[in-house]
């Protein structure tokens, strides 16, 4: 009993967590202007995400990778213990549009991470594609515009359960170019994956060996 009771603590917790990191826009929340919104078409529910980061990477072939991070996530790649729910996104731009282009194509891969303990398989993945336009500015930032965004969850991972559903994300955010940055924390994001992936199989594992009683 023990065990069930703190399992269902840990759940509340994460999906309280989860509620926590993304800011409210509806009726009755005090807020001010965002800059990434994410509506649940579910829900009818508009959040503002509040990453705290941005970086660009742009390879040899010419592809850019944007990444972003929230206060807990910088807090992980400080190697500090982070204890609320982290999220990371990563946008993949496969072709840069005209500065005038319109959003009649998608051009990007997006993926938000939203981890818990990967230790216990808390992790979860939003994933779909949008629309991307980049303007550079001369102090080596750009302004990453996002536009035409669908994301769908991915299965439950762990205590994580999905709380929004499929949602639209729209809006801009300033990135620093940064391609170590941008190494260092997609390299971080693939381990904590590989963790998840490792305790989730030897969880199934277990499961199969000693099946619950009847």
């Amino acid at each position: 009993m023990r065990s069930v009771v703190s399992a269902a603590n840990r759940f509340r917790l994460l999906t309280l967590c989860l509620f926590a990191a993304l800011t409210c826009l509806g009726i009755g929340c005090a807020h001010s202007d965002p800059e990434l919104t994410l509506t649940s078409l579910s829900h009818n529910q508009t959040w503002r995400q509040d990453f705290t980061h941005a970086y660009t990477r742009t390879d040899s072939a010419g592809n850019l990778d944007v990444v972003l991070t929230d206060r807990a996530a910088d807090q992980t790649l400080a190697g500090h213990h982070a204890s609320a729910v982290q999220q990371i996104m990563h946008i993949r731009v496969m072709w840069v549009p005209a500065r005038d282009a319109k959003a009649v194509a998608s051009n990007a891969a997006i993926t938000w991470y939203v981890i818990g303990d990967p230790a216990m398989q808390d992790v979860l993945e939003y994933s779909g594609t949008g629309f991307v336009s980049i303007q550079p500015a001369d102090d080596g930032q750009s302004t990453v515009s996002i536009s035409n965004a669908l994301l769908s969850p991915s299965p439950n991972h762990g205590a994580l359960t999905d709380p929004i559903g499929p949602s639209r994300l729209q809006g801009s955010i300033v990135a620093k170019a940064d391609n170590e940055r941008v190494t260092e924390i997609l390299g971080n994001v693939r381990v904590t994956l590989a963790a998840a992936t490792s305790a989730r199989a030897a969880a199934d594992e277990s499961h199969d060996h000693h099946p619950a009683e009847r």
